[in-house]
């Protein structure tokens, strides 16, 4: 049986999540194809990266609030840098997926409203 030690494990753990990171980025700009020229793919996925391991970093566990925060990062540079969201999504008494859903509920109301 093979064993890690406590740094080869992390090492591994880091570029599992780059691959999926990457991916992620890839199935974005097959949405988004007009990103690739500005800002590009590099950007992207750093601002993608960035925001996975925040999310990790904040307590995140569901895989789709996870997805949708790279989304968000891809979509808004330094979003994540906000210091209005990053203390919502880290406040306690609720889970950080339940309060990104009750800040997109109240963004999608806004644009509701607005168009």
């Amino acid at each position: 049986m093979l064993k890690f030690s406590e740094a080869q494990w992390e090492e591994l753990q880091a570029r599992d999540a780059q691959q999926y990171v990457a991916a992620v980025c890839a199935q974005f700009l097959e949405q988004r194809p007009e990103m690739l020229e500005h800002p590009g793919r590099p950007a992207l996925q750093q601002r993608m990266q960035a925001a996975h391991d925040e999310a990790v970093r904040i307590g995140f566990t569901s895989t789709p609030h996870i997805l949708h925060l790279m989304y968000l990062a891809a979509d808004a540079p330094g979003l994540l840098a906000d210091p209005l969201l990053n203390a919502h999504l880290r406040k306690p008494g609720a889970a950080p997926e339940q309060r990104l859903d009750d800040m997109l509920a109240l963004m999608n109301k806004k644009l509701e409203r607005t168009h």
